[in-house]
């Protein structure tokens, strides 16, 4: 029972990290067009994200959200094994790991795949976007957290 609890709660946290990162993209971009005196009314900011959502967490091969989930999946891993040697940080060892391993990964997608430069994650080219898809993998590691079985 443990196990599948285990997958339901890392499925769950790969979702909320992809949708929030998703959310903090899309807000990003938006932002940065509006300062260039782009208008985008609720609704097409709410269709923008809904697209942006699908784009990230589906299309492609591999997927932003398949990454995302494996290098949750690396982050959580080690976090379980560090949280154990340095008893004080066990309980935020998910959140910190969900979160260095989400702003870890855009790194390296920007970095190593496409040889520097201009980031192809377009709501994380500068230090406050790579924050806050930190802290959308922060997210999926609080829910990871709270939904797993403890130990």
């Amino acid at each position: 029972m443990g196990i599948i609890r285990t997958a339901i709660a890392f499925l769950l946290a790969a979702v909320a990290a992809v949708a929030a990162s998703s959310a903090f993209y899309t807000q990003q971009v938006i932002a940065k067009q509006a300062a260039i005196g782009a208008v985008y009314t609720p609704g097409q900011q709410a269709a923008t994200y809904i697209d942006n959502l699908r784009g990230l967490a589906l299309d492609g091969a591999p997927s932003f959200g398949m990454i995302a989930a494996i290098a949750l999946a690396i982050g959580f891993a080690v976090a379980f094994v560090v949280k154990r040697i340095l008893r004080p940080l066990a309980p935020v060892a998910y959140p910190i790991a969900g979160a260095a391993a989400l702003a870890g990964v855009i790194h390296l997608i920007n970095n190593v795949m496409f040889g520097g430069g201009t980031g192809a994650i377009g709501g994380a080219r500068d230090a406050y976007g790579l924050a806050l898809q930190g802290v959308a993998g922060g997210l999926g590691g609080l829910v990871f957290a709270l939904l797993r079985p403890s130990n």
